[in-house]
């Protein structure tokens, strides 16, 4: 359904021209979510269209020092969790300072409807961010010319 292709992790510095998502649900961590920011979305349920490529931003500090952390990205629809995502970035952080994890992905067509999305950066250690958002999957009409 998502497809991770290039996950960035940089030093917060630069104002994106996104929306800022609101609403979105945190689920237990230790560092501080700033803000999201998700392409066309900038309140949830966010409208998706399979075959789509969005772009995700999460401004954060976080609460310990690392040198690599694992992002997990999974959908959870009819109590059911499938994980989507689930890769290690090698990026050192450190409490005090601002950071953003910015990676596309794009929409695939196993499911579609009302689901939640729970996105996690953590290591063995300590959970980063934990934040759980609604979003709408719809199917790509074309109508033809």
């Amino acid at each position: 359904m998502f497809q991770l292709r290039v996950a960035v992790l940089w030093v917060l510095c630069a104002v994106s021209p996104m929306g800022v998502v609101e609403g979105l649900v945190p689920c237990g961590a230790d560092g501080k979510v700033l803000e999201v920011r998700v392409t066309d979305c900038s309140r949830l349920p966010c409208q998706l269209s399979v075959g789509r490529t969005y772009d995700i931003e999460i401004d954060f500090e976080p609460a310990g020092t690392h040198t690599s952390l694992l992002v997990r990205v999974s959908v959870i629809r009819g109590g059911q969790e499938t994980v989507l995502v689930n890769d290690e970035i090698p990026a050192v952080v450190s409490p005090g300072n601002g950071y953003t994890l910015a990676y596309p992905w794009t929409v695939r067509g196993d499911i579609f409807g009302l689901v939640s999305l729970r996105i996690q950066l953590f290591n063995d250690e300590i959970t980063e961010i934990c934040g759980l958002a609604t979003a709408d999957i719809r199917q790509a009409i074309s109508i033809p010319m």
